[in-house]
């Protein structure tokens, strides 16, 4: 573990004495424990006085403080510093004020001497219970667009944040216009996501997204786009949407035309241009994309003929006529409105079906998504159920269902929460 400044250095050290002589009724006799705290609370140091945008954690730093969170003790220490961090730093890492460094450092201390404590009461265990089924049950989805010219630095920027979070199962990137190997520069390089779940990058005919300055969902399609099929063809434009995938429940797999997808509700599926894998278990949405890759452990970008992420349930629904007819039914049967939706067009709609961008994702919040953060991408050839009432899909007694790959249509999945 590296440590990153003297400040930190003096932390660890302090950590460590305060772990070695420490003689609370229930202290654990191992030293490995109490090395594992101060390690937790260095990168938490170093985090705090760096900032978010200037601290980048290692794939160690990462191992450091995933060990912290399984503890009923650290579960409740990360995520708040890490929250105060970012909220008390400034924009590119400025300094916190010394009594905000002194406070923080204060509660890293705190939390790696209760975890060197290590003393399980009955309160503890309860604790740790309602974490573990507060996470499995709050299977959530962070997504974001990013419009171009899009670079290192600010796709860095944005996709930081990311990094912080302990619970990462798969992240997705569609990207329209910006190279994949940039992407993977940044993922694995800079952020090194790749050391903590699967990471993915589909190439696309255009891409859905949530923009956080207009507040709204934006639609981009590669400059002609559709002309072939006598469209008017997309307006071009260059961006990434990123999709975060956290929770026990999501699956990323790398399957094939002969399987390989995990058991499952609901399938998000990209191919870039091959067989679709069949399903045993679980329904089938997403669509063909120019090409897919995935970022491996070692940091090498290799292609792969498909990706997939797996999830509990949600309610999915393919339609060629009026949007607002078919997200008004998709969200009376799912019965909430859901944080984040996955959307697939076919790219001979949108721009090229209605003679502008963004027709169908404002219908959506014209039905009551108003909100809702869509990701995905226009595709050629997309993946969904029959045309006709949505249907809702749950992890618990899902069966085998046949993929449909249609033509001309648009598939909105609402994840549930």
């Amino acid at each position: 573990l590296k440590v990153r400044s003297p400040l930190a250095r003096r932390t660890t050290a302090g950590c460590r004495t305060m772990s070695a002589r420490s003689t609370a009724p229930g202290c654990p006799k191992s030293g490995a424990a109490r090395l594992a705290a101060a390690a937790a609370g260095t990168v938490l140091a170093t985090a705090l006085l760096r900032g978010p945008a200037a601290f980048v954690p290692t794939s160690a730093d990462n191992h450091a403080l995933r060990g912290l969170t399984r503890t009923s003790v650290g579960s409740a220490v990360v995520e708040p510093l890490l929250q105060a961090s970012s909220s008390a730093m400034g924009p590119m890492g400025a300094s916190m004020p010394a009594a905000g460094v002194a406070a923080a450092v204060g509660c890293i201390g705190a939390g790696a001497v209760g975890l060197a404590a290590g003393r399980r009461t009955p309160t503890n265990q309860r604790a740790a219970k309602a974490n573990a089924v507060a996470c499995r049950a709050g299977d959530v989805i962070e997504t974001f667009l990013l419009k171009g010219p899009v670079t290192e630095s600010n796709l860095n920027m944005k996709c930081s944040p990311l990094a912080w979070h302990m619970d990462l199962t798969g992240i997705v990137f569609f990207s329209l216009g910006v190279k994949p190997e940039l992407i993977a520069a940044v993922a694995g390089g800079g952020l090194g996501l790749h050391g903590v779940c699967p990471v993915y990058i589909a190439d696309c005919y255009g891409i859905v997204g949530w923009d956080d300055a207009s507040k709204s969902n934006v639609e981009l399609m590669e400059k002609g786009c559709g002309q072939e099929f006598g469209k008017v063809g997309g307006a071009g434009g260059e961006g990434v949407v990123v999709v975060a995938f956290r929770g026990d429940g999501h699956k990323p797999t790398t399957p094939d035309g002969s399987g390989g997808l995990a058991g499952a509700g609901l399938h998000m599926l990209v191919t870039g241009g091959d067989v679709p894998a069949p399903s045993t278990a679980g329904a089938i949405y997403g669509g063909v994309a120019k090409g897919c890759y995935k970022l491996e452990h070692s940091g090498d970008l290799v292609r792969v003929q498909q990706f997939a992420v797996s999830s509990p349930g949600a309610v999915v629904t393919s339609f060629e006529g009026d949007a607002t007819e078919a997200a008004t039914a998709a969200l009376a049967k799912a019965g909430a409105k859901p944080a984040a939706a996955g959307y697939f067009p076919c790219f001979c709609r949108g721009i090229n079906k209605y003679g502008k961008d963004g027709v169908e994702p404002e219908a959506f919040a014209a039905a009551g998504l108003d909100g809702t953060r869509l990701f995905g991408m226009f595709a050629q050839g997309e993946f969904g159920p029959p045309q006709g009432e949505p249907m809702a899909c749950q992890v618990d007694g899902a069966k085998p269902m046949e993929v449909s790959k249609g033509s001309m249509i648009s598939v909105l999945s609402l994840y549930s929460k």
